[in-house]
């Protein structure tokens, strides 16, 4: 009944909200204000009120703007920049205004510039949260997925200490698209053992989107997006950069990266890398062996002003990574998987190195693209892209062969993207595009095993049309979107039969979405999406080993008359009854502003029929020896919970931030809970900055408690020693288990402080600092090891 109670609630603050007129005297309108051809953010624009008492506000570093108009007046102002021409603008309420405005003759010789990702055309009803360059720079080390999961109702899925992906209300894998400078990742997205190769050094701003933005990205993005966007390139700026270097306590490891960019009158550059290097992680009291890290990665942009009116872009990234996982998590014999699993302490530990043994992970992947941006006038833009990206991927287990990978896999993906952004008339915006991808997986020969997914062709091609009506405090958002997949695969059987199969999806998505700005400080947004989701490769054909597990696809196993499962043969896709993933997301979000004040609310209900997950079967013998066994399965699924956020700036030097996120979820088919759900999570920051402070230009201070609640909606529990011995039969219509109950919940707290002195700073951040031991549910490894102990990372900086 809970989820129902949620939904009631929901209807009753929509019916409510909806009915409220904003009653203060004054109006404050917001937005934006950028240069027309290179859309740069510029900071410290004016606007001046042309009626009234013709007040003045100055645009901030991003070009973000707020004035307050007097209800008797016209939101006319006059926008003026040194070096632009001025521009009379009359502002449209409930929404961001974008000004842009048009160099003059006379031109700077430095400006710096910093851009923040904004709602595009096809968001704007959604929720989007930002994580801006400075929080970057704190977690260098850090991965996407832990990046992210400082944003409330995000957390991420881990397998080990390397391997972290984010999740997004319980969605995570294919169902959260990550757009990596505008293009979807190509990379193995299976599950929570690949992690996306992103560099965060790499990304000036990352964001997180919360609804359902099938619409405006695709499939992929049904329960969500994460895009990360690249350094803007700005024009006129002399050369500028850093350097930094870094050490860790915990696996004892250091880092070093730079970054540099430069921009003339008509041509910008920037190129950046880092080198990381982990050596094995620590528990609380003990070594985790061979959980050390290797990462290489290198990036680099240009940009050149073709025209006034004509921007090409260019940018290359490449990253490099060789990842350990926990010796610990793997079994040779039925008696040492049942002492991997109950052992308080992982049975093999040894001392400390650098060195990568197996099993590991090595990836290289490389990301190339070009885009061509034409801005016909302030309202109408064409942006032309395309990308060429490159995945290559080697597992290496502990086997007779190690030196010989067992999964060794190439990912070659090919996008085009055509975007037009318009203004129709006065009240009606929007977007509209098409998109061409191309994906080809192949195995390369020499694993010696039947490979783990087959040799696959795809073919996706796509339509969409976002369209926005404002009218007065409301804006209405209406979106429609077509997708054409079509695959074709290769492989063998178990017996080394060769197979072969073509299948095809395509679907309609749509999206309305409602903005409505009840006062000058507080927006409602509303949006009700659908989504769908054709299932990937690995679910439909995984087979047999995969790290500390294996796993049988939807098409790899089948029920026999005597209703044992069997896999001797792959079931043809029409024979099978697989249908593609269908999601109804609504989500309603309330934003109030004061002035030392700001809450922020979200919940959210989704039902996806055809929910494609993954549970366990048992422990079934393989060459290495037993191991637990998981099978992919359909069910309908229903998710709903709520994220809140409440900001108080105390004084001009104190903050603070609370937040939480609450997810209920439950297999409707079934009638039994959900495998691998987020447990409630709390958490709370204080926060402390100031300038010339003693020998110091600025000062920086933070403390970040937070509490994990034990996940108290998880399935049963069934012992890997039962099940080996026998006292418990599995069957596919058995209730669905666990190999170990949820982990309690557990208490962490981390610390950062950071000064700066001319061009010259550094830092200190303390995770765990009270060294607890845990172990988090949504972490593979916790079957076999604590989580990481306490870590003090020291970063030292140098800018010119």
């Amino acid at each position: 009944m809970a989820y129902k109670l949620l939904i009631s609630a929901c209807m009753l603050l929509c019916s409510g909200l909806f009915g409220l007129e904003a009653r203060a005297q004054d109006r404050t309108f917001t937005g934006f204000i950028y240069e027309t051809g290179t859309q740069e953010a510029l900071a410290g624009a004016t606007l001046q009120l042309l009626d009234g008492d013709q007040r003045i506000v100055v645009a901030n570093a991003k070009g973000y703007f707020e004035i307050t108009v007097p209800y008797t007046s016209d939101a006319r102002v006059s926008v003026r920049f040194l070096g632009y021409a001025e521009k009379a603008v009359t502002l449209q309420p409930a929404k961001d205004n974008m000004i842009y405005l048009d160099p003059s003759d006379e031109t700077l010789n430095t400006v710096e510039i910093r851009g923040e990702k904004m709602r595009e055309e096809g968001t704007r009803s959604l929720s989007v949260s930002s994580v801006d360059r400075e929080l970057i720079e704190r977690n260098r080390t850090a991965s996407l997925g832990t990046v992210l999961s400082g944003v409330q109702g995000v957390t991420f899925a881990s397998f080990g200490s390397n391997i972290q992906l984010p999740v997004i209300h319980g969605l995570y894998g294919n169902r959260i698209l990550i757009l990596n400078n505008g293009f979807k990742h190509g990379f193995q997205n299976w599950g929570s053992d690949h992690a996306p190769e992103i560099d965060i050094n790499s990304a000036e701003s990352i964001s997180v989107i919360k609804g359902a933005a099938a619409v405006r990205y695709g499939p992929d993005a049904l329960g969500g997006a994460v895009l990360t966007e690249s350094n803007t390139l700005p024009f006129n700026q002399e050369i500028s950069g850093q350097v930094v270097t870094g050490y860790q306590t915990n696996g004892r490891g250091f880092n070093t990266a730079f970054d540099i960019s430069e921009g003339k009158e008509r041509f910008s550059w920037h190129a950046g890398g880092k080198v990381n290097i982990v050596g094995d992680r620590e528990a609380p009291d003990y070594v985790l062996t061979n959980t050390g890290a290797r990462e290489f990665t290198a990036h680099a942009g240009a940009r050149y002003k073709i025209t006034d009116r004509l921007n090409a872009r260019a940018y290359y990234s490449f990253v490099n990574q060789n990842l350990g996982i926990l010796r610990a998590s793997i079994g040779s014999s039925g008696a040492a998987l049942i002492r991997n699993f109950e052992a308080e302490r992982p049975t093999f530990i040894r001392d400390f190195s650098y060195e990568i043994n197996e099993p590991n992970q090595f990836v290289r992947h490389h990301l190339a693209s070009l885009k061509l941006d034409y801005t016909l006038n302030e309202s109408n833009f064409f942006s032309l892209r395309y990308a060429f990206q490159s995945n290559q991927r080697e597992e290496f287990d502990v086997r007779r062969n190690a030196d010989l990978p067992i999964i060794d896999l190439n990912l070659v993906s090919n996008d085009i993207q055509a975007d037009w952004t318009h203004r129709l008339a006065a009240n009606w915006s929007g977007v509209a595009g098409v998109q061409i991808l191309t994906q080809q997986n192949s195995n390369n020969p020499g694993t010696s095993i039947t490979p783990f997914i087959p040799n696959y062709n795809s073919f996706r091609a796509s339509a969409f049309l976002i369209e926005t009506y404002t009218k007065g405090n409301s804006e209405w958002e209406f979106g429609l979107r077509y997708d054409f997949e079509q695959n074709s695969v290769a492989g063998r059987e178990r017996t080394q039969a060769q197979f072969a199969d073509n299948f095809t999806f395509s679907n309609f998505t749509a999206a309305l979405g409602f903005v409505r700005e009840l006062s000058p400080r507080s927006t409602f947004r509303s949006n009700l999406g659908t989504g769908w989701r054709p299932p990937n490769m690995a679910e439909l054909y995984s087979f047999g080993q995969h790290e500390a597990r294996q796993t049988f696809g939807l098409l790899r196993y089948f029920e026999d008359e005597e209703g044992r499962l069997q896999n001797n043969r792959v079931v043809p896709f029409n024979e099978s009854g697989v249908e593609a993933e269908q999601s109804y997301k609504w989500m309603n979000e309330i934003d109030v502003k004061g002035e030392k004040f700001r809450f922020s609310a979200s919940a959210y209900a989704n039902y996806i029929g055809n929910f494609i997950y993954w549970r366990p079967i048992g422990v079934v013998g393989t060459l290495r020896g037993p191991m637990p066994t998981y099978i992919f399965t359909q069910a309908d699924a229903f998710f709903t919970g709520a994220d809140v956020q409440v900001e108080w700036q105390h004084t001009s030097n104190w903050s603070s931030k609370f937040g939480g996120s609450y997810i209920w979820s439950w297999n409707v088919e079934r009638d039994e809970p959900l495998i691998n759900q987020p447990p409630i999570h709390i958490n709370y920051e204080l926060n402390y900055k100031n300038t010339n402070v003693g020998p110091f230009d600025r000062v920086e201070f933070s403390l970040q408690p937070s509490y994990t609640f034990r996940q108290f909606q998880a399935p049963r529990e069934v012992s890997i020693r039962s099940l080996i011995e026998g006292t418990e039969v599995i069957s596919i219509d058995s209730e669905i288990f666990d190999f170990l109950a949820p982990p309690p919940g557990y208490f962490l707290l981390n610390a950062f402080a950071s000064a700066e002195k001319g061009r010259i700073g550094g830092s200190v951040m303390v995770t765990n600092a009270l060294n607890t031991r845990y172990r988090d549910y949504l972490n593979a490894m916790r079957f076999f090891a604590d989580d990481l102990g306490r870590n003090i990372i020291l970063s030292i900086h140098y800018k010119f």
